[in-house]
């Protein structure tokens, strides 16, 4: 929700899948205060899945203040000039709005995107001139980039993104190696939501440890954290509606394991409780926290409007 004094977290929420509940939510979620919406960009789907970008742009025209992140686009999927494009446009339709989470995707996806003739080899490479030939297309009005996959002089790339040089951009990762290329070339580190929560803790602490390593300033690097979450009276009627939606949602899946997940990576229970956990993440040094309901997604973010109260009155003592 919006800042309160003594209060330096944000608090997001996931958008739904269902265009008909596109704009209700975000005009409740902007009525109720929150920070900003995120869309999801999901790679060789097998459920009912709206383009995350393509969203955004709808999320634009129907909000004025609400910031609009995607976490996390798959760097691979798109040439970085016409990714550059398509950011820098929804950065003009929101006013300045956008933030760009980026990441190389699971490993098991590429085999299906090389069939459809997608390039997947080298996608470290890939994501970070990718990153190189955006902010170059952002920033320079004949923009020129070298490099091993990339190379060219005199592009001229328009509109150009309100926000100056470009867009945040927020790097998707877990691995000590990855996490520590984000501080380095990146403006933040969006924790993933199916991520187990201890698992995070300890990849949060690489990337302290790499801040100052690197000699970086934690003030210019935005560390956040997506949550899936449940507010109900009590933690096992909340637990007990959220273990059926992750098994639709996350049974077979190669990477998480759907058994066992709600009580691994959520949170949930009633309000004052999921504030002490959410509490949990500020403390350790998370600045924005993207909240994904799960079921129910008009009464849950309202709920969630009570959780956010209780961990802003719990802030301020």
């Amino acid at each position: 929700m919006t800042s309160t004094p003594g209060d330096d977290v944000g608090f997001s929420l996931g958008a739904p899948n269902d265009p008909d509940l596109l704009v209700p939510f975000a005009q409740q979620a902007e009525r109720l205060g929150f920070t900003g919406l995120w869309t999801q960009d999901t790679v060789n789907a097998a459920n009912y899945s709206l383009d995350g970008l393509h969203v955004l742009s709808y999320l634009a025209a129907v909000t004025e203040r609400l910031r609009l992140g995607i976490g996390v686009l798959y760097s691979g999927r798109r040439n970085p000039a016409v990714a550059a494009r398509e950011l820098a446009t929804i950065d003009q339709l929101s006013r300045g709005r956008l933030i760009v989470g980026l990441g190389v995707g699971n490993a098991y996806h590429r085999e299906a995107l090389t069939s459809l003739g997608i390039p997947m080899d080298r996608p470290v490479r890939r994501m970070v001139e990718g990153i190189g030939v955006m902010r170059a297309l952002w920033s320079q009005e004949e923009a020129g980039y070298d490099g091993e996959l990339y190379s060219f002089t005199g592009v001229r790339s328009q509109p150009k993104p309100v926000q100056k040089p470009g867009p945040p951009i927020w790097i998707g990762a877990r691995a000590e190696q990855a996490l520590r290329r984000a501080v380095r070339i990146a403006d933040g580190w969006t924790g993933a939501a199916p991520a187990a929560n201890a698992d995070f803790m300890d990849q949060l602490a690489i990337i302290r440890r790499a801040l100052d390593e690197q000699g970086r300033d934690p003030a210019s690097f935005t560390i956040s954290k997506s949550v899936y979450i449940a507010v109900e009276d009590t933690v096992e009627r909340a637990r007990e509606k959220l273990v059926p939606v992750f098994q639709r949602s996350f049974g077979g899946n190669p990477v998480y394991d759907a058994d066992g997940m709600a009580d691994r990576v959520a949170v949930f229970g009633p309000p004052e409780h999921c504030a002490e956990r959410l509490t949990e993440l500020a403390d350790a040094g998370v600045r924005e926290l993207i909240l994904y309901p799960m079921y129910d997604r008009m009464e849950q973010a309202a709920a969630f409007a009570e959780v956010v109260a209780s961990f802003a009155k719990a802030r301020r003592g």
